[in-house]
């Protein structure tokens, strides 16, 4: 490819980071507005078997091989912790907490990704990821505050696992795909499809309250299930074909402060003193990671097919 063909490639590629950060960003402002009028059980279930049936599409579209490439244990393991975990507990937090506060304590990913990868995969922290840890932990008691039983502590805690089961799925990710590799698209969409049949079981055991559907629900529910899930797992794939892994990951930490920013405007919602002085905490964390990742040219790569 020559130098202008190149040029064009990077800046396709910055330009579709900037739109899958956006779209990623808004996303925890929709689903906060679609499980107004949805159980959030029902909801997760919908949107994950919606984005199930664009990726197998855009497989076949791709000409992708669409039976699994990965073993049954890496796809169960890993669909286990990074959809039936993490994006169940999601929905969840976000039912009953504020999307923004939501969106900071699940990307404490970052953090969890460390401890988790020094049990699994021996990887020790070394200087001053022990001190993004301290702080993140620090940030993450202050914005979770155990110490007030009365406030919304079961969102924050859901948030949390959301984060812990992020991080618990991109270590697998790595585990497996370091011992047999497959096509990222052929991965994911087949962790989806395997980690959504238990949750599908829920709506079923339980007398779970039905969608109360409208066209602006049905909206809501295709830009977080086509949209933010499908099809920002394939710009993320573009992306990280044409720039670095580094470079990527550091601008998705930008998700967080849009979710909050935009859930402040159009929601209302307002953080307490300790909140906000948790987040500083989380925030001064994640920035000595990427100061760690700048320095030696790598980042822990988020591993799920969406924000939040």
């Amino acid at each position: 490819m020559n130098a202008g063909g190149v040029a064009g490639s990077q800046r396709a590629a910055w330009a579709a980071l900037a739109l899958l950060v956006a779209i990623w960003g808004f996303n925890w402002l929709v689903m906060k507005l679609a499980l107004a009028q949805a159980d959030a059980i029902v909801f997760t279930v919908q949107r994950i078997w919606l984005a199930v049936a664009v990726l197998f599409v855009a497989m076949a579209a791709m000409r992708v091989p669409l039976a699994p490439q990965s073993t049954w244990t890496a796809i169960v393991v890993t669909a286990f912790f990074q959809v039936t975990i993490n994006f169940g507990t999601t929905t969840i937090a976000l039912a009953g907490g504020g999307a923004g506060r939501t969106a900071v304590l699940v990307f404490t990913m970052p953090f969890w990704t460390l401890v988790i990868a020094r049990i699994v995969l021996g990887e020790r922290l070394r200087g001053a990821q022990w001190l993004a840890v301290a702080l993140a932990f620090a940030g993450l008691v202050l914005v979770v505050a155990p110490w007030d039983w009365h406030g919304d502590l079961r969102p924050k805690l859901w948030a949390t696992l959301s984060g812990l089961g992020w991080a618990a799925g991109t270590v697998s990710t790595k585990y497996f795909q370091e011992r047999r590799p497959a096509d990222p698209l052929n991965f994911a969409a087949w962790q989806m499809l395997v980690g959504v049949v238990p949750l599908s079981m829920l709506p079923l055991l339980f007398d779970l309250p039905p969608t109360h559907w409208s066209f602006v629900q049905a909206a809501l529910l295709f830009y977080v299930g086509a949209i933010s899930t499908a099809l920002g797992f394939l710009l993320w794939i573009v992306v990280l074909r044409r720039l670095p892994a580094g470079t990527a990951s550091l601008n998705i930490f930008a998700i967080p402060p849009i979710a909050l920013l935009t859930s402040m405007i159009a929601l209302g919602e307002r953080l307490e003193a300790n909140e906000w002085a948790g987040i500083a905490f989380i925030g001064a964390g994640l920035a000595t990671l990427v100061a760690i990742a700048v320095r030696r040219g790598s980042v822990v790569l988020p591993a799920r097919g969406d924000g939040g």
